[in-house]
């Protein structure tokens, strides 16, 4: 698919209001998490980030690594982030329909609590999914949507895998009830197109690769949950051409008189080692593309000390902003 359509593809998908970003450990999920909120927060709209699992790699972008879990914290204009945790989530959630403070403090000072919290299967996940779902349908005094945008950390591939089917995992086990009702509700929203996206991040790589093909084809196959975007994380630009011949050049120049040239040995292994990664980014993304199916939007390596809020506003600016208005999630797949 043309470099132009994948980028058409992205900006449909930007405009959808809540989006997922999935992946390997390691590949950048929270450096492409950041791009995404800051490119919304851009366009004027009210952006919310989250991170599953507490304050992590969103929040070391911005300095807000000891941000409490349930706390919002204002990054920038129009920006909040949110860091998540499976108990606070229950926590609140319980506020919300136990509205006696004494009652509740008993609850959560009691022993079995924890023990029901720390051994329920899959009640953590449950309830941080919720809690997404919770702020996506707020509403301010206008009617208006408290956030125009989440953009969703949901960490490493098989924990976040774990919170997406939760919903459709807990709606098939409780067949009625208040547990029923609200998974369903929950899942209703994260298999919607219109309302729901994941992006699947990965590098160029073979073990980042073939666990994004994994993660493409549980979310099609197992999850039915619409996909968004694959990233291909921290591409390299080509060699420029002529590279071979400048390399030949290099070989057919006289020998230094002392024998010895090591700017030369230098040049040439920098061009050798260009060459080498060239063909293995290539390959990666060829077979992310034939195994996915989906184009790849690339994103470049920035090489810096320490990545920072700079970096990520410097992938911000490479998305696209020419997304359409209306939020029909077309180029979204289903």
């Amino acid at each position: 698919m043309p470099t132009r359509d994948v980028a058409g593809t992205l900006a449909r998908a930007m405009d959808v209001p809540l989006q997922f970003v999935v992946g390997k450990g390691g590949v950048g999920k929270s450096t492409v998490t950041a791009a995404l909120a800051l490119r919304a927060a851009s366009r004027g709209l009210r952006t919310l980030v989250v991170e599953f699992g507490g304050a992590g790699g969103v929040a070391r972008l911005f300095n807000q690594e000891s941000l409490a879990t349930g706390q919002l914290s204002i990054l920038a204009p129009r920006l909040t982030l949110l860091a998540l945790a499976g108990d606070e989530a229950l926590a609140e959630y319980l506020r919300m329909v136990v509205p006696i403070k004494r009652v509740l403090a008993l609850v959560f000072q009691s022993r079995l609590y924890r023990v029901f919290v720390d051994g329920a299967p899959g009640l953590k996940e449950l309830m941080t999914v919720g809690k997404v779902w919770y702020e996506s349908n707020r509403r301010m005094a206008d009617g208006e949507p408290v956030w125009q945008r989440i953009f969703v950390d949901a960490g490493a591939s098989g924990h976040s895998l774990q919170y997406l089917q939760m919903p459709a995992a807990a709606t098939a086990t409780f067949r009625s009830g208040l547990v029923h009702r609200e998974a369903a509700r929950v899942q209703s929203m994260l298999a919607d197109p219109s309302r729901t996206c994941v992006h699947v991040v990965a590098t160029p790589e073979e073990m980042p690769v073939t666990e994004a093909c994994s993660i493409v084809a549980r979310l099609r196959d197992s999850l039915h949950l619409p996909i968004g975007t694959l990233f291909m994380n921290r591409t390299r630009d080509a060699v420029p051409d002529g590279a071979h011949d400048a390399l030949a050049r290099l070989d057919r120049l006289p020998p230094p008189a002392n024998g010895r040239d090591a700017l030369r040995d230098l040049l040439r292994q920098a061009v050798d080692a260009a060459i080498e990664w060239q063909g293995v980014q290539s390959a990666a993304i060829a077979r992310i593309e034939a195994e996915t199916g989906l184009p790849a939007f690339r994103l470049p390596l920035i090489a810096t000390e320490e990545f920072g809020r700079a970096e990520a506003g410097q992938l911000a600016a490479m998305l696209p902003d020419d997304s359409p208005t209306a939020p029909d999630a077309a180029g979204v797949e289903k």
